[in-house]
């Protein structure tokens, strides 16, 4: 009715913040009334709302608005945008989520579960025991409960393509047995061949799963948001063709549109690249190379600490033209890419240089899992030392209660066996 809309109107968001400048949100009224609706409406136990598009569509940008307004509302957030870097790596995700209310729910956990969840969250060494999948998804399942009897929870997961395995089995544990209770997921999930649905999805009945598809912009909402994000105003014509070339994704219409020409044609096909990734790393290809460096870093760790890129070498101020040109941003000691096709593009671009860039992460990394992660990709070579470290650190994944990386780990230690290493070949 219409004084329903209203309310959902009135208190939807209607900007969001990048880079320091605040943009307006165009051409998604629909989608942020259902978003707001579901957000509201957290009654009836566990339930999920899945945003799903193709890259660069605008999914981001609707997930963060529909998490602003959560908190707006009261309900208790717990967030994580994973990178595709990261899903190595074991319970990255948990980490994430938990972050902001770890202390208030650790108490009240049974010692086992409390230890479990510590040493999964590297709060605590993993000695003696290691830690048991049952026990850290138990352990999780308690700390939802805890969280929701003080009043609705948004787990709110973007790019949940890319959330580690570890995380997913421990929530997907617990959301199959959390009742009745007011925990709502919000999700978002790119649309490409070879990704399926998440466990987090599986975890719940079909009929608790709502899927919200993020379709492209038309012709006069792109207008808008590119006047908006550029502050510059396109013939019709040329708009036309920026629509039809980028199929109105938002994303790849705006690389486009930055890198037009003030004098451009409107009646001549346009100077750009074919592609979203040509167009990228055409953007990347102008920063200075000493920022492009420091960018190949940050890509293959995924989300990654100023104080990392600082030990591999990477001045003060390396990246300000890249926090300026919105390629990254800074939030709370991290840099994190705007959109992850950026981080994508250039670490696929990266050739075989990739080895070069995981070496140099592998020498200055201190958590011991990590630093064994990357030194398995900076090698193709077999090496009875590197072979054993990464056994070690296989150990101590699976004593963190991370199985999946656990086993990437033991495989890149068994292909760096030397082959006069039988026996150890044999074990592993």
């Amino acid at each position: 009715d219409g004084l329903t809309l209203t309310r959902l109107l009135s208190s939807r968001p209607l900007s969001r913040s990048f880079g320091g400048m605040v943009f307006e949100i165009v051409g998604r009224e629909a989608e942020l009334a259902s978003l707001n609706a579901f957000i509201d409406e957290t009654e009836g136990g566990a339930a999920a709302l899945v945003l799903e598009g193709e890259a660069g569509v605008g999914k981001s940008t609707l997930w963060g608005a529909a998490v602003e307004h959560a908190r707006a509302r009261g309900l208790t957030v717990l967030s994580s945008r994973p990178a595709e870097a990261e899903r190595g790596l074991g319970n990255v995700g948990l980490g994430d989520l938990l972050e902001g209310v770890i202390d208030d729910v650790l108490a009240a956990l049974l010692t086992p579960r409390r230890r479990a969840l510590q040493v999964a969250l590297l709060r605590e060494e993993a000695s003696g025991d290691p830690v048991d999948r049952r026990t850290l998804a138990v352990a999780v399942h308690d700390a939802l409960q805890l969280l929701s009897d003080r009043g609705p929870t948004l787990i709110a997961v973007d790019d949940v393509q890319w959330l580690d395995p570890s995380t997913s089995r421990a929530l997907g544990f617990a959301l199959r047995r959390l009742g009745a209770r007011p925990v709502v997921l919000l999700l978002a999930r790119r649309l490409a061949e070879g990704l399926h649905q998440s466990e987090l999805e599986r975890a719940l009945p079909p009929d608790r799963v709502r899927r919200l598809m993020v379709g492209p912009l038309s012709v006069g909402a792109l207008h808008r948001f590119l006047r908006d994000r550029l502050q510059r105003s396109f013939p019709r014509q040329t708009l036309l063709r920026i629509h039809e070339r980028s199929g109105g994704n938002p994303f790849f219409a705006l690389e486009l549109a930055r890198i037009l020409p003030a004098d451009v044609d409107p009646l001549q096909p346009l100077p750009v690249p074919e592609t979203v990734e040509e167009v990228v790393g055409a953007r990347i290809s102008v920063l200075p190379v000493a920022v492009r460096e420091a960018l190949a870093l940050a890509a293959a760790v995924g989300t990654a600490s100023e104080s990392l890129l600082k030990r591999a070498g990477v001045a003060t101020g390396a990246l300000d033209a890249a926090v300026a040109a919105r390629v990254v941003e800074r939030e709370s000691g991290m840099i994190r890419f705007t959109h992850p096709l950026l981080s994508s593009v250039l670490y696929d671009d990266l050739g075989e240089e990739r080895r070069a860039v995981h070496a140099r992460i592998a020498e200055v990394a201190e958590e011991p899992v990590l630093r064994a992660r990357h030194l398995a990709l900076s090698t193709d070579t077999p090496d009875a030392d590197v072979a054993r470290f990464l056994d070690d650190a296989a150990t101590l994944a699976s004593d963190r209660g991370a199985p999946a990386a656990t086993a990437e780990l033991a495989e890149h230690a068994l292909r760096l066996t030397p082959r006069d290493k039988a026996d150890e070949r044999r074990r592993r």
